[in-house]
């Protein structure tokens, strides 16, 4: 009888689990299937830059958003993903490279410099992303 009703118990908590699970995974899929309203990116260089205005997008990162505005204005991104920061590295833009001039890619978003990598910023409608080529800043 004991044994019985403690494999009841067993599977009583995993049907909760699997549930739980079923909930869980159809909240993430209707957040991931929201746009991003008037979002906008601008990369910044000694030679150029380049604006990508106003944008709605299904790109809930700033890293993917990089990437829809270089398919858009039809550039190269140069990226790996760092596995200690859990997170892409963008090595070069257009094809200017971290480290010419001493100078690095590093993003900013409404302003503000960016404390996680570009693939773990999850943008926000009206949010403005700015790529800039320049000396790294000590923070």
């Amino acid at each position: 009888m004991e044994a019985k009703c403690v494999f009841s118990v067993i599977a009583l908590i995993l049907v909760i689990i699997s549930f739980a699970g079923c909930f869980s995974a159809s909240v993430k899929h209707d957040e991931s299937a929201r746009n991003v309203e008037n979002v906008s990116m601008k990369i910044v260089t000694p030679e150029w830059n380049i604006v990508y205005r106003n944008v709605t997008t299904k790109n809930m990162t700033v890293a993917n958003f990089l990437f829809e505005c270089a398919e858009h204005y039809n550039f190269s991104i140069n990226a790996n993903y760092w596995q200690g920061y859990d997170s892409l590295f963008v090595k070069a833009i257009n094809n200017i490279e971290n480290g010419e001039d001493d100078n690095y890619w590093q993003y900013y978003v409404n302003g503000e410099y960016a404390q996680v990598g570009c693939s773990l910023y999850h943008l926000h409608d009206n949010d403005v992303v700015e790529w800039r080529f320049e000396s790294p800043i000590v923070r």
